[in-house]
């Protein structure tokens, strides 16, 4: 990027800089501590703590273990809603926070340090999110800690912790993405396209902010273009850079602080140069990196943190959306800050999603096709001083990859998972041939220290993927997975937080992303919520199997730091093996020996999967490396895929031996269980490269398990397992229940079994006890001790899974009810002094059914805990085992600060008084927390002057079209609790329909069921995913559905409702009512409708309301009428000068009214323009000439077959279609008092002068035309502010209206065919959201106006949005009898209170009379002209297609009457015609209506005569 000379451009934007975001308040949590800084480069951090620890020497040597913080562990639960919301944390809910953070992860180490991790990832970044913003990937700033974690004194104290234990932490930065406070102008609610020239930015000002970090303190939008700006060099996938021919139509760029080029979905194909440029997934804003006053204060703050808080590396998320010469910048800075500080090897690792070939333009200097070295040998000799680099010696970008995905994709396809997995221009899916590309593409050498290190880490899962213990052998394959990610790939191992558990339910919201972020520590809200239903996008015919389940899995809402877990054991003997074998740890060299496999066509698969055994070998590189560790050698591994056990035999005198890197007659063994001692047999290939003897050792069969692995040394070289705890009895977290009353109730046996043989003295010494017991008692004591070797030994589930072979037991007594950790600290095997080497904590609860720490599910007291006496409000606690505790006395609305435990708590008695507490009785909810749980969900309801149902919540409202969203109050929304205790609401609707319940009112706090597992999900206010219960049709003959919530489980469940013998009842009646009642109702109809009433209105008529509906809108319209003739037959009006008089539409005339009206039909007069003038168009013509006082706009569209002269062009029209934005053109034409907007489109040239209408109304050209034509409306009217009303004829223009809402435009609608209504069909989801996109609507506005059953009615929107704003007035027909008509015929008007009626009147018709009419004795007749009328009868009969009788009568309509529609008059005339006249003469009636303004008619002379 050309920025303008840097220094005086980051000058001249000091201005634009907020000032230092110092405050009092933030001092625990802000990194800044100079109060007078007056730009964020003036920031400065403070460090207190002494010399900074220094960097590992080789990170290879340190397991890595990625936590999540929120959902590790919860060591304060006063920080869980540190602002005090009920939109932070929610113990009921998995998709807010859940409570975990520092103090948490400190009570934590030992279970981490015990299964050999020596470097924590914290995910996530550390800085301030939105309050609900668990992952914590969304920061509002960089200097300010996020409090729901810790302070920064809390930080510090726990990497203390952390480096006092040889461990290093990693934290996670976001260089180029922060939170969602900036929306772009006319876009602030959907998305936002992709614009090289960017769009205007605005602050959208979120509710619920952190300490009103409504705007972001450091960074500024501007909204100024930099027309000299170049851009960034952007590269493609291929590793070749973009052509600059892409920017070609950019006009240089905003000098903005953020790129303003719109938005981009996380998924889908999109070139990765957009990517950098765009607004993530539309909800986290883009830095403009490639700013240099931007990265300057990127690296300042970077920097900062790094003297703050003494960690030990980074990982930057989405490292590869940000431009690579601007992160190589910020990680050269970075290395530097941390250099200068004592931390030499300070190392920066990535997230790189896309293929090796552009990853590989980020790893160290970075490197494109043209600069790889030639083999293995060269890039293994490359040297800093070399070229075979991008970028300069110091502007080495990332270390290392994160997590691997090119190598997660070939564990894919490894492991069967069906689908298009591969990125493009990626690397091998062989793993051995994968690890060679890499060495050859990636730049290995170490950033600090010049020599290759190669880093990258590799894991099998991470918290944006799914869990593979949820599908089918899905364990095994997770540790087949992770023995190929520990010990077969050279690089760092990396587990995420979960998978040692095998952790197996799932969080997402959506198809197609699937993954699984379930809480460390015990709770329920992970079971209730385990049931997983949606399947996957991503993955064809996913294997699912205890995902689909997991609700009805009690080991769900236990703690799960089990350190007896069978895969946390064998990960754990995985890092033992890297410590001892440095080939595993450091060896560069990955040989493949064999493969023995075949291949399998997956259904949706692009490429075949190969299938069978594998055979490599690990070593160190020679000439290249000298290795570190107890044993050096080589390591032999195998490995199988097979889904099946098998025994592979080959012949080793053949070329398909099973050939190992030991010669012949070693024996070997395997390093994992069950650790078994083979043989190597001799083959016919020679060892020391074919120079000679001995020959290779081979092995002529070998036993695979399903999914197995082994890893084969030499005996000699083998090394034995450390001693495990491998089993406990009862179980890890067992729940006890006991009575005091019990015999034996404080009695327990336990059991702890190792997979060795210990010292049983030792044991026993090694355990202590911490008792939450909440005071009440002291600790067990240990009596009745047994040791022995168990006998019926139990296989392990997993491959190289080790087993119990000995165990220790004994009695516990005294046991007081609570949380019981059992600690044991290193014991030791029996005769060595070899112990287990950690320390390990166990969980056992006991207590009675009503104690939710031991027991949560029971969570309402019964036993009249909560206490009322004279106004004192007291509660008795039972959850022994806590050691703090809250309560709420409205609901959890509201909560006291935490307090340690007391048996009874008196209760601030306001909390159950206030005037807001609407319930009956007094509730309180009580939340617990103990050192041993590290978890809040514990908690007990109880009501106290209340007699009805155990309640959870106070009420629940339901909101959804059948009650229009809450804003129908004539429809019931409470629910209710029946007998049983459950929530109660009987729904009919338009089926399918959709509900939400809410519990305060119809606000953001709301239920649906967002993954339809039939459990009530709340998420994050500002949460993008759909949130409803969806709920079908009921059975037959049932008619409407009873909503039944249960607040104990947030359960939902639907009864039909209606009896069958009801039914039947109904079914005779409504057989038999209906002939009755429709005759009926023919006799009312015609004899209110078909009534002809003759001189209805008199001759005295003096005005008469032209447009009713404008008269009712605030008062300011009223019509007047003069000369009106009603009927010519009677007298005459007094005469009036002109022929037709102005008419007065306002009462004011000193104040000169706007009007719009937009219409397919109209007329251009000194254009001499014409389309299709029919009555609509006549009316709209009339306004024009008749109106004078007004000043009409008039929206017109140019059609195909015209040739229109030109007009005053004018900014175009932008429409939106399915999300992307189109333009129409504009041109002004003003004749007097009317200006016509002109918009001109391929769109509308398709119509023509005669059809400007599509042909069809439900279909997806037509909608896109309305569409168009609506949206044009809607932004002309933007344009003229001053518009006072806007004139919708019909449903052409109907939802022009919709497009400007909020503001709200008063509009009057005439009705001239309201049988046509503009219908597109909305039967099922994706109708509606294609229906919905194509008029670029919100799924709430079109269920609140449009929609009508289920279809999308432009004419039911007109009539909604004049019912909702203008409480109905503002409708009229085009006569007296079709407003009245069309309100009665058509449903999707019913919404309406009435519809007035509109003289439509021809302007001949409100002429005045003349009151000397031509003698009836003067008129001649045209003899000629009546001789002719018998032949021209005949031709009118043939061009009919009637019978040609020279005695039927032919009723001919010319012209249009006043006060009625013509064919209205018509319609009431003809059947007392058809009555009067006899057969057959009846059936030859004619009528030929000829339009006045009809220039041609085929047969206009005959016409004429007739």
């Amino acid at each position: 990027m050309m920025w303008l000379p840097n220094v005086i451009l980051i000058s001249s934007l000091a201005h634009c800089v907020f000032a230092s975001p110092y405050r009092d308040d933030l001092v625990a949590y802000n990194l800044n501590i100079n109060v007078n800084a007056t730009t964020p480069l003036e920031y400065t951090s403070s460090w207190s703590g002494g010399a900074y620890h220094a960097s590992p020497t080789n990170w290879r040597a340190l397991p890595v273990y990625t936590v999540l913080l929120d959902k590790f562990a919860d060591g304060d639960p006063s920080n869980n809603d540190f602002f005090g919301t009920m939109f932070e944390s929610d113990y009921r809910e998995t998709q807010l926070r859940y409570g975990g953070d520092l103090k948490g992860l400190v009570a934590r180490l030992d279970y981490l340090q015990g299964m050999g991790v020596r470097v924590i990832f914290v995910a996530g970044t550390p800085f301030l999110n939105m309050i609900w913003q668990a992952d914590s990937y969304s920061p509002l700033d960089f200097t300010v800690l996020d409090p729901h974690l810790g302070t920064i004194s809390e930080w510090r104290d726990a990497i203390s912790q952390i480096h006092a234990r040889g461990m290093y932490i990693m934290l996670d930065f976001t260089v180029g993405t922060m939170s969602d406070l900036i929306g772009f102008e006319g876009y602030l609610k959907t998305g936002t396209p992709f614009d090289i020239n960017e769009h205007t930015a605005l602050w959208k000002y979120p509710d619920n902010m952190p300490w009103n970090f409504t705007e972001y303190r450091d960074f500024s939008i501007i909204n100024e273009r930099n027309a000299s700006c170049v851009f960034p060099t952007f590269w493609n996938a291929n590793g070749t850079v973009v052509s600059s021919d892409t920017f070609s139509a950019a006009h240089g760029c905003l000098e903005s602080d953020f790129d303003h080029y719109g938005d981009m979905d996380a998924f889908g194909e999109h070139p990765d140069w957009q990517r950098q440029l765009a607004k993530f997934s539309s909800v986290q804003d883009r830095l403009r990196d490639w700013k240099p006053s931007v990265m300057a204060k990127l690296t300042h703050f970077s920097c900062m943190a790094i003297k703050a808080l003494d960690f030990d590396a980074i990982r930057v998320d989405k490292a590869i959306q940000v431009t690579v010469d601007s992160l190589a910048s910020w990680s050269s800075s970075t290395r530097r800050c941390a250099y200068d500080l004592g931390k030499t090897n300070f190392m920066i690792t990535g997230e790189v999603v896309g293929g090796d070939a552009y990853g590989s333009l980020y790893y160290g200097r970075g490197r494109t096709a043209t600069l790889r070295p030639s083999d293995i040998s060269a890039a293994a000799n490359v040297t800093a001083a070399d070229n075979n680099f991008l970028r300069g010696r110091d502007l080495g970008a990332l270390d290392a990859v994160t997590f691997h995905y090119s190598i997660y994709r070939s564990l894919l396809r490894f492991l069967g998972i069906d689908g298009a997995l591969a990125a493009g221009y990626d690397i091998d899916t062989d793993f051995s041939t994968a690890w060679q590309q890499m060495f050859v593409h990636n730049d290995f050498l170490n950033a600090n220290t010049g020599f290759l290190d190669p880093r990258h880490m590799f894991g099998t899962s991470n918290y944006d993927l799914f869990r593979w213990p949820s599908l089918q052998d899905g364990t095994r394959k997770s540790v087949l997975a992770t023995f190929i990610t520990s010990l077969v790939l050279p690089g760092m191992s990396l587990l995420s937080y979960g998978e040692e558990q095998n952790m197996y339910i799932y969080d997402n919201s959506a198809a197609n992303y699937l993954y699984g972020r379930q809480a460390m520590s015990g709770t329920e809200a992970w079971k209730r919520h385990g049931c997983y239903t949606m399947g996957s996008s991503a993955y064809y015919n996913m294997p699912f199997d205890k995902a689909v389940l997991g609700c009805q899995d009690d080991w769900n809402a236990l703690d799960h730091f089990d350190p007896t877990a069978d895969s946390r054991r064998l990960f754990r003997r995985f890092h033992e093996l890297r410590a001892a074998y440095g080939a595993l740890q450091d060896g560069f060299s990955l040989s493949k020996l064999g493969n023995w496999t075949y291949y399998v066509q997956l259904p949706h698969s692009p490429v075949e999967t190969e299938i069978g055994l594998r055979s490599v070998s690990r070593a160190g590189m020679s000439g290249v490396q000298t290795l570190s560790g107890t044993y050096n050698n080589e390591v032999w591994l195998l490995y199988s895929n097979e889904d099946m056990v098998r025994t592979y035999s080959f012949d080793c005198t053949s070329d398909q031996g099973i050939f190992s890197p030991y010669i012949s007659d070693t024996v070997i063994r395997n390093l994992l269980a069950p650790y078994e001692t083979l043989s190597l047999s001799a083959s016919l290939l020679s060892s020391n490269n074919g120079t000679g003897a001995p020959p290779v050792g081979c092995l002529p069969n070998i036993t695979m398990e399903q999914y197995g692995f082994k890893a084969f040394v030499p005996v000699a070289q083998w090394t034995p397992p450390i001693p495990a705890l491998t089993r406990f009895v009862p179980g890890h977290d067992h729940r006890i229940q006991a009575s005091p009353s019990d015999e034996n109730s404080t009695t327990v046996d336990i059991s702890l079994e190792f997979d060795a043989t210990m010292n049983c003295d030792s044991v026993t010494q090694s355990i202590s006890f911490n008792m939450s017991s909440s005071g009440v008692s002291g600790y067990p004591a240990i009596t009745n001790v047994r040791c022995g070797a168990i006998s019926n030994l139990e296989a392990s589930s997993i491959p190289g899974g080790s087993m119990s072979a000995w165990a220790w037991s004994a009695t516990l007594r005294d046991f007081p009810d609570g949380v019981l950790t059992v600690n044991i600290d290193n014991p030791l095997i029996m005769g060595g002094n070899t112990t287990t080497g950690v320390v390990d904590h166990l969980l056992l609860r006991k207590g009675s059914t009503d104690n939710v720490m031991v027991f949560p599910r029971n969570d309402y007291d019964t036993s009249g805990s909560f206490k009322v006496s004279a106004g004192q409000y007291s509660f008795d606690h039972k959850a022994f085992g806590a050691e703090k505790f809250r309560y709420s006395g409205n609901f959890g609305r509201n909560w006291t600060d935490w307090k340690a435990w007391e048996e009874t708590t008196t209760m601030d008695g306001k909390l159950f008084t206030s005037p807001d507490n609407f319930w009956d009785g007094n509730h309180v909810m009580v939340q617990y927390w103990s050192e041993a749980t590290l978890s809040v969900a514990h908690v007990i309801h109880a009501d106290t002057e209340y007699y009805g149902a155990p309640r959870r919540v106070p009420q629940f409202l339901v909101r959804g079209p059948f009650n229009s969203w809450g804003y129908d109050k004539g429809v019931k929304s409470l629910m209710t609790q029946n007998s049983d205790g459950l929530w109660e609401l009987e729904i009919s609707a338009a089926w399918p329909t959709y509900v939400q319940l809410n519990v305060w009112s119809f606000d953001h706090y709301y239920y649906g069921d967002s993954d339809g597992d039939g459990v009530l999900d709340r998420l994050p206010p500002n949460s993008i995913a759909p949130n409803f219960l969806n709920i079908s049709a009921p059975p037959s003959p049932y008619l409407a559905w009873s909503l039944l919530v249960d607040d104990s489980t947030m359960t939902w469940t639907l009864e039909p409702r209606g009896r069958s013998h009801v039914g039947a009842v109904m079914y005779a009646l409504l057989s038999s009512l209906p002939l009755i009642t429709g005759s009926l109702a023919v006799v009312v109809f015609q004899w209110s409708f078909y009534g002809i009433r003759h001189n209805q209105y008199g001759a005295a008529v003096k005005s008469h309301n032209l447009f009713p509906t404008f008269g009712a809108l605030g008062g300011r319209l009223v019509t007047s009428f003069k000369g009106i003739r009603a009927n010519r037959s009677e007298e005459p009006c007094p005469h009036h000068q002109d022929d037709i008089e102005a008419l007065s539409l306002f009462a004011d005339n000193g104040v000169r009214r706007k009007v719009l009206i937009a219409t397919l039909e109209y007329e251009i007069l000194d254009w001499n323009v014409k389309v299709r003038i029919g009555g609509l168009g006549v009316m709209s013509s009339l306004m024009g000439t008749s109106l004078p006082d007004v000043d009409l706009i008039w929206v017109v569209p140019k059609v195909g077959d015209i040739h229109y002269p030109a007009g005053e062009p004018a900014e175009p029209i932008e429409v939106i279609i399915f999300g992307e934005p189109y333009l129409i053109d504009v041109e002004t034409h003003t004749v007097d008092n009317i200006i016509y907007v002109i918009i001109d489109s391929p769109l509308f040239r398709a119509q023509t002068k005669a059809s400007p209408y599509p042909a069809r109304m439900d279909d997806l050209s037509s909608a896109i035309f309305y569409s168009t034509w609506n949206q044009a409306i809607a932004a002309t009217i933007r344009r003229s502010p001053t518009i006072d009303i806007y004139h919708i004829n019909d449903y052409h223009g109907a939802i022009a209206g919709i497009y400007l809402l909020p503001k709200v435009i008063p509009v009057c609608l005439s009705l001239h065919n309201a049988e046509f209504q503009g219908l597109w069909p909305l039967r099922t989801k994706a109708e509606i959201k294609e229906v919905c996109s194509v008029f670029n609507i919100s799924k709430e506005h079109c269920m609140k106006y449009v929609q009508f059953g289920n279809t999308f009615n432009l004419l039911h929107a007109a009539a909604s949005f004049i019912s909702i704003h203008q409480k109905s007035v503002g409708v009229a027909g085009v006569s007296d009898k079709y407003g009245k008509r069309s309100l009665a015929r058509y449903p999707a008007l019913w919404i309406l209170k009435n519809v007035d009626s509109l003289p439509n009147p021809d302007p001949d018709d409100i002429a005045p009379m003349n009151e000397r009419p031509r003698s009836t004795s003067d008129v001649k007749i045209d003899q000629v002209a009546e001789d002719g009328r018998p032949e021209l009868k005949r031709q009118a009969q043939e061009w009919a297609g009637l019978e040609q009788h020279p005695d039927s009568d032919l009723l001919v309509f010319v012209g249009r009457w006043s006060k009625q529609k013509g064919v209205d008059l018509v319609a009431d005339a003809m059947p007392s015609m058809q009555v009067s006249i006899p057969p057959p003469y009846t059936q030859n009636i004619l009528m030929c209506l000829l339009l006045a303004w009809k220039k041609t008619a085929k047969f206009s002379s005959s016409w004429s005569a007739l």
